[in-house]
């Protein structure tokens, strides 16, 4: 399997090839997520709650154990604001790797972090940001988990959620109620504010969401897959 260390146009070319019975299709509507043991795995702090912020809340109402990742530039400042936001979503299972950013691909101690991971936490539900994301280390988390699966045959359901780049959702949550809680979280990450806002980015994503949708006043989008499906589209765009 050929990995590349950034988006390239055939790569999108290819997703929307593999993509095509999506475009005819309206995403599914949900109020809340599947219930179920969730693993987050986040390339940095705050991917998470951008993306899927109002779901992980919504497992915790549910009663789900959520456990979040992440992966590069935990600094100590970055792992206080992931704390305090992690409090505001009502999750406490935080682990925190010691990598810079744009170090994650091809470094064999990241999978087998991951590996580890999964097989003691054992999720059926994983999220992380989709393998199209605007971003290398947010590549590199998909390449590390695509080169497991291989050798694992992983069967849990992937929650591939949006930062940096829109995607051809097949699953829309509406986070209406959880809203006030995803902006409490997203306000306390403030090293990274002054540069991006955001708060308002991830919540006029949310309401385009809800409106496109018809899920709810304020709604997360996702690719939601089985490992094996979302390893096959993975290979359609990747591979050769």
């Amino acid at each position: 399997m050929k990995l590349a260390a950034r988006i390239r146009w055939r790569h999108v070319r290819r997703f929307y090839e593999g993509a095509e019975p999506l475009l005819k299709a309206s995403p599914v509507k949900l109020a809340c997520p599947d219930s179920g043991r969730v693993l987050v795995l986040a390339p940095h702090i705050d991917d998470d709650v951008i993306g899927a912020g109002g779901c992980l809340r919504k497992h915790v109402e549910l009663g789900n154990d959520v456990a979040a990742v992440y992966f590069a530039d935990c600094t100590a400042e970055r792992i206080r604001e992931a704390e305090e936001a992690a409090g505001a979503i009502g999750f406490s299972i935080l682990d925190f790797f010691p990598y810079e950013g744009k170090t994650l691909d091809g470094n064999s101690g990241v999978e087998e972090r991951i590996s580890s991971i999964i097989s003691g936490y054992k999720p059926e539900i994983v999220y992380l940001p989709s393998f199209l994301d605007r971003h290398n280390d947010h590549l590199a988390v998909n390449h590390c988990l695509a080169r497991l699966h291989v050798g694992h045959g992983y069967t849990f359901t992937v929650y591939a959620y949006e930062v940096w780049t829109a995607i051809i959702p097949n699953l829309v949550v509406d986070i209406t109620g959880t809203i006030d809680k995803k902006k409490e979280a997203l306000s306390g990450y403030g090293s990274q504010l002054p540069a991006h806002d955001w708060v308002e980015a991830a919540v006029s994503l949310n309401r385009f969401r809800g409106v496109t949708s018809g899920a709810g006043l304020f709604a997360e989008a996702f690719m939601r897959y089985s490992m094996g499906e979302y390893f096959d589209l993975w290979k359609k765009v990747y591979s050769g």
